[in-house]
């Protein structure tokens, strides 16, 4: 019965760690991520994208926007990723992450974003995301 039961977690645990190959290109499965700070307001004026690489980017990024409590990363596994929707005119929009992955080696942040339909709040906003994904020589936003 243990050699069943040793088995079974055995194969579960190996099935977790699918990789996939699409047109002979290694797809990782989805890889976690964390959400450090996201709002509809307080992020940039302009449309960006930035990729932080270091404790100290991070710090100057936060004090940029008028931010504390900068979270302390570990930048020898991770990168950070922020994204900034600009300024908005109305409530309604924001910025977000769908889904993280890896490809041959690349971070691919999948990019979620909303605008209001119908009627919206009169505010003027600039939406924004700061996640951590792995750590990579390269990272894409798509």
């Amino acid at each position: 019965m243990k050699k069943i039961i040793t088995f079974s977690l055995l194969m579960l645990v190996f099935t977790g760690c699918k990789i996939n190959v699409i047109n002979n290109v290694k797809v990782d499965a989805a890889v976690a991520f964390e959400i450090l700070k996201q709002d509809a307001y307080g992020g940039r004026d302009k449309e960006s994208t930035v990729i932080i690489k270091t404790q100290a980017e991070l710090d100057k990024l936060y004090k940029e926007l008028g931010w504390s409590s900068v979270p302390k990363i570990d930048f020898i596994q991770n990168n950070v990723v922020a994204l900034f929707m600009g300024e908005k005119s109305t409530g309604g929009y924001s910025i977000g992450v769908r889904k993280v992955s890896v490809v041959d080696g690349t971070v691919v942040v999948n990019v979620l974003k909303t605008s209001p339909e119908g009627m919206a709040t009169m505010a003027i906003t600039a939406p924004y995301c700061i996640v951590a994904v792995p750590k990579s020589d390269k990272t894409v936003i798509e």
